[in-house]
């Protein structure tokens, strides 16, 4: 898989237009264009069409009937590794600028005028090239491609934006220097290459975005920026002799540039072990391991898939086996094989304690090396094969997800058909992972970094390094270890109520043959105190690991055999089992659910082992400052209720907490009239209905039980007054959190909030276009309206350098006055309805993200109409609604304020003055909605979307 960077804070910008530039950078090619001539869709697998046309632009369609939902794309072969040395940054810079005004359109009117159709639009760039893409109701694709292609074919790279913009990348670089798995991954491209530019950030540097100018850019986009390079991509609901001649019209009469890629350069044999070790503010140490590996077109790339997905992927993984189950050496440890246009590395990562370095790398080589000292299995060659294929399978589940597989391998390989890819993983043998595990694994080719806390002597040289190589070469000699070797969706929801009590929702879809089960019971965050924060969150990882039947590795290596998940959840409101499976499995994925929740082993010795990985998943909360700004939020906000509770946990709870205590409390939590079931997928309902009758039929019913879960909890009182905290932290940003008390789930005052929240923070939303664009004032910045069974909280958070800091919460306060003041715009109004209602749908695309959806509507008493409701709802929210909204909520006599980084002022950084209407002595009164409907969101979607995904409350 290619590495690339997302940047999905690269949005437009709305100004004043500057609609007569006297030129632009395309000028010369309109001037010699072409007239397109008709083009004949060419299909070349089912319901997949590829066609070249005459001036050498590619056009990819994929006709998915019946869905509601498309995705446009443009990929241009430019990424970082076509940059000369003095361009580095260019191409990343050049993705964020795209969106900034065409000679029609004003900065922000791109992104505005996706969001206006209630799509999704973005970019990101890669190594090998760069993706504009918008994701929309399939009716408006047509509409999609042409903004999308004004925009790549026009921009007018304004100086005054250019400016502004790199000031936005510059604090981007920033950012990434203060996470340390980006600060070691960097590291360990900078030495396992020593030429080619991998080595290099996608991003540049600070030093070189500084000094790129408009005509670089012009420059960079006449050499890069032409027909050859394009491939347009669309997936949904289109036809696609419409597509080839729309793409056709738009871009068709570019003319061909016969300009020669520039030559990359050729990375030599690494000759010897190379070491790097790096010391930073951080909590954990954190491994990192690399072999040269091959291009993604090398006739080793599939080979390489699959022994990496053996060594390293899941939890019936030899390294995972090894080192977390069996050792306890290493939290958490993974890999996997990066086969890019020229060839790549094999990387594995861990994090541990820095006092258990040197033996988790000896363990670790150990079996890496002894990949080249005996055959794998059949069943580990069986299960790596399933899981690779699997994961294809749901990525076809949603739209912009197909886009981005037939892009890359067209990009990769000039053929956007996985099915040879595929065959090629099918035809893996024993002796073939064998043999290039020889070839690659070599202790000679090995790079090695770590990461540590500031102060940690980790006492690894190059001598060691080649000792621990020697040692784990000599124990991969003696052999294997035994235990390794042998072993429209709403109408379409059935319910059932089966005789114990469990609510069962099915809905069939028959497109892909996967299906997904979601089995919620309330509990959770809410159902917590302080003396047992952290219960439900040990309870959720420990409840997958193992039944009274099955063992915890016995039924991973089940599950791993159906290529399929299963796990725990664990949210806010609720706590449950999700599995994901083949359609083929759903009778033996059911039972497996059943066992999990009826006879779960509670099993002393894997939750020992997943208590250490709990903690330092708590030490890893001090290394996020965004988490720990927000922690700190909830903590003030939610004064005395179990939503001020650490979502993570207690550490001396998690520490200190029994299994006794963790199977009590699952057992009064756990019973068959709370538990709602949901499956989704390609099933037949009557038949699933039949399964899980003849599995849970068994299951008493305690009805005396419901009453008590689902007793209420008060909600906070709202802050009296100002609450402001700072948190230092000697870091590069300063991340900071201005809240209000919100609103609760089954209020009708969250659809005006959602709004509000979404016209706020949108990509051509306020907060965007004010405090980033033209202040330049954040990389990362947003609103948010998060819901609750009881109480809930809207506010804003934004992300910045030190020096902004006071500048920048004067900015946040100007906005929110505004909303109090200025109605929104018909066409803010109608662009954040938009948006809301198509993210609703976006959200649905996943068999999980449905069952999920099924199964909190049911728990939480929304019904399985809320879908409907929801849309209807946002549909007749006005601007005096929002208006009223943003009264009811946002008080400045009332909130909490979070600065967490560098040491900031504990004074409340506001505007000089209020509004009038907002004098002193009003400003902290009661604002009546008197006539107007309350009103307040969710996260988009409104429910929550998948567990392991979803931002929303569960």
């Amino acid at each position: 898989m290619t590495h690339t960077i997302s940047t999905s804070d690269a949005k437009p910008e709305s100004g004043l237009c500057r609609r007569l530039q006297p030129f632009f950078f395309f000028l010369f090619l309109l001037c010699i264009a072409m007239t397109p001539t008709y083009v004949e869709a060419v299909e070349i697998a089912p319901h997949l069409h590829k066609n070249k046309l005459d001036n050498g632009l590619t056009v990819l369609v994929k006709e998915t009937p019946g869905t509601k939902v498309a995705t446009v794309q443009i990929w241009v072969k430019a990424g970082s590794i076509y940059e000369e040395k003095h361009e580095a940054g260019i191409t990343h810079l050049i993705e964020h600028m795209i969106f900034k005004g065409t000679p029609t359109r004003a900065p922000g009117e791109v992104a505005g005028a996706i969001e206006a159709m209630g799509g999704q639009i973005n970019a990101y760039t890669s190594y090998e090239y760069t993706v504009y893409h918008a994701t929309l109701s399939s009716r408006n694709w047509g509409d999609a491609m042409e903004v999308l292609a004004d925009a790549v074919l026009h921009s007018t790279f304004d100086a005054g934006e250019l400016e502004r913009e790199k000031k936005v990348v510059l604090e981007e670089i920033r950012m990434r220097k203060d996470r340390a798995n980006i600060v070691l991954f960097q590291e360990l491209m900078a030495k396992a290459y020593t030429v080619h530019p991998y080595r290099l950030p996608i991003s540049g540097t600070a030093e070189s975005v500084t000094a790129i100018s408009r005509d670089d850019i012009l420059r960079y986009m006449k050499n890069h920026y032409h027909p050859d390079n394009f491939t347009v991509v669309v997936v949904g609901d289109v036809r696609v002799q419409q597509v080839v001649d729309a793409v056709n019209s738009l871009m068709g009469g570019l003319a061909k540039n016969e300009a020669r890629p520039p030559a990359i350069p050729r990375e030599p044999p690494q000759k010897a072990t190379r070491l790097f070790s790096l010391t930073e503010d951080v909590n954990q140490t954190q491994l990192a391991l690399a072999f040269p590996g091959s291009a993604f077109k090398g006739q080793d790339a599939a080979t390489l898939d699959v022994m990496t997905s053996i060594l390293a992927s899941g939890e019936t993984s030899r390294l995972y086996t090894r080192l977390r189950n069996d050792t306890g050496l290493v939290y958490r440890i993974d890999g996997s094989a990066f086969t890019p246009r020229d060839p790549g590395l094999l990387e594995f990562t861990a994090t541990l304690d820095a006092d258990k370095l040197a033996p988790a790398l000896e363990e670790t080589l150990t079996e890496i090396f002894r990949m080249k000292r005996s055959k794998v299995s059949d069943e580990e060659l069986d299960r790596a094969k399933r899981n690779l294929e699997s994961d294809f399978i749901f990525n076809l589940e949603r739209a912009e997800g197909q886009a981005r597989v037939l892009g890359s391998f067209e990009f990769l390989t000039g053929d956007p058909r996985e099915d040879k890819y595929l065959a090629k993983v099918r035809a893996v043998s024993k002796e073939d992972i064998q043999r290039v595990a020889a070839f690659y694994l070599r202790g000679e080719h090995l790079t090695v970094g770590t990461i540590a806390p500031l102060g940690t002597a980790l006492n690894l040289n190059q001598a060691q390094l080649a000792k621990i190589i020697a040692k784990a070469e000599a124990a991969a000699k003696l052999g294997q270890p035994a235990s390794q070797v042998d072993n429209a969706f709403l109408s379409g929801v059935h319910r059932f109520e089966l005789k114990n009590g469990i609510r069962l929702l099915v809905r069939e879809n028959h497109d892909v043959p996967t299906v997904s089960v979601r089995a919620v019971l309330p509990g959770g965050l809410r159902s917590e105190t302080p003396a047992t924060n952290g219960a439900f969150a040990f309870i959720s990882e420990l409840l997958p690991k193992g039944t009274q039947q099955l063992s915890a590795e016995e039924l991973a290596k089940k599950v791993a055999n159906m290529a399929g998940s299963l796990g725990g959840f664990n949210g806010k409101n609720t706590f449950g089992i999700k599995g994901d499976f083949l359609s083929r499995f759903t009778s033996e994925g059911l039972a497996l659910v059943r066992d999990v929740l009826l006879t779960p082993a509670f099993a002393v010795a894997e939750a020992e082992k997943i208590r250490p990985e709990l903690l330092s998943q708590l030490k890893n909360q001090e290394d996020s400052l965004p988490s720990l700004a927000f922690r700190e939020f909830n903590k003030r906000l939610f004064m005395g209720h179990p939503y001020g509770l650490n979502a993570q946990g207690d550490e001396a709870v998690i520490r200190n907490v029994t299994v006794a205590e963790l199977k009590r409390l699952y057992e009064e939590h756990a019973k068959p009239e709370a538990l709602v079931l949901a499956v989704a997928g390609d099933v037949d309902a009557e038949k699933v209905k039949e399964t899980v009758e003849a599995l849970f039929s068994a299951w008493p019913m305690t009805p005396a039980t419901k009453s008590q879960i689902r007793e209420s909890v008060l909600p906070p009182d709202a802050p009296s007054g100002p609450d402001v905290i700072s948190i230092v932290r000697d870091k590069q940003q300063v991340h900071i959190i201005i809240g209000f008390a919100g609103t609760t789930l089954s209020s009708e005052d969250r659809y005006g909030l959602e709004v509000l929240d979404t016209a706020l923070s949108g990509q051509s939303g306020r907060l965007f276009t004010e405090l980033r664009d033209k202040q330049s004032l954040a990389y990362s910045l947003s609103s948010f309206s998060l819901l609750g069974l009881d109480t809930g909280s809207f506010g804003i958070y934004i992300g910045t350098s030190p020096d902004k800091k006071d500048q920048a919460i004067k900015a946040v306060w100007q906005q929110l006055y505004r909303v109090l003041e200025e109605p929104l715009s018909e066409e803010e109004l109608t662009k954040a309805k938009n948006v809301l209602i198509s993210n609703y749908e976006l959200g649905l695309q996943t068999r999980g993200n449905q069952a999920l959806e099924m199964a909190l509507n049911e728990s939480y008493g929304l019904g399985q109409d809320f879908g409907n409701r929801y849309v209807h709802a946002i549909e007749q929210v006005d601007a005096a609604t929002v208006r009223a909204m943003a009264r009811k909520y946002i008080l400045p006599s009332s909130y909490v304020q979070v600065t967490v980084g560098a040491a900031p002022s504990l004074a409340p950084q506001k505007p000089e003055a209020a509004p009038q209407s907002l004098a002193p002595a009003e400003a902290g009164a009661k604002v009546e909605t008197e006539g107007v409907a309350p009103v307040q969101k969710p996260q988009t979607p409104p429910q929550p979307a998948d567990a392991d995904s979803s931002t929303q409350d569960r």
